[in-house]
């Protein structure tokens, strides 16, 4: 393989691992289970802390803890990627937030250490590691008059009319369309 097509193939590679957070964050803040589930290998492994363990038993504990909020969101960021052949060690700093009442809100930081494999052709998450940096929890002050006409995500899932479906399972070719 020449220069240009390596150094396109890891842009390719580096974009696919970036989709691939970005459809775990909106799986989470959507509790849509199924979309999470385009993001792991089948045998992947998993230590959050609060689960640790195959990610077949993850998947029903993460929603578990994310169906019992009202709202949550989760960033994802400074995204580094170092990639060898078929697989690519990735970390992430990340920030999430929540509230169970809609008068506190949690928030969490920390940084994921992420291992992926390519999969056919796609990258998926093959061993993941959560590192709690910090938590606070702060009131939620009301929005005002003027703010008061907002759409507000609280109580949304992947069913609500709002939501839309923009990632559909993982595609078998890294040709950009």
């Amino acid at each position: 393989m020449d220069i240009f097509n390596a150094r396109l193939q890891a842009v390719e590679d580096q974009l696919s691992i970036n989709q691939t957070i970005a459809r775990y964050c909106r799986a989470l803040d959507w509790l849509d289970e199924s979309l999470l589930r385009t993001c792991y290998t089948n045998d992947a492994d998993i230590d959050y802390g609060f689960y640790k363990g195959d990610v077949s038993g993850f998947y029903p504990v993460v929603m578990q803890i994310e169906r019992a909020t009202l709202h949550r969101s989760h960033f994802l960021s400074n995204v580094a990627i170092q990639l060898r052949d078929d697989f690519a060690e990735v970390e992430c700093y990340g920030i999430a937030t929540s509230t169970f009442d809609n008068a506190v809100l949690n928030v969490f930081g920390g940084r994921y250490l992420n291992r992926f494999q390519r999969v056919d052709g796609d990258w998926l998450i093959c061993k993941s590691n959560y590192i709690l940096d910090y938590c606070y929890v702060t009131g939620m002050p009301p929005l005002g008059e003027e703010m008061e006409q907002l759409q507000t995500g609280i109580g949304l899932d992947f069913s609500h009319p709002l939501y839309r479906a923009l990632y559909t399972a993982p595609s078998n070719s890294n040709v950009l369309s």
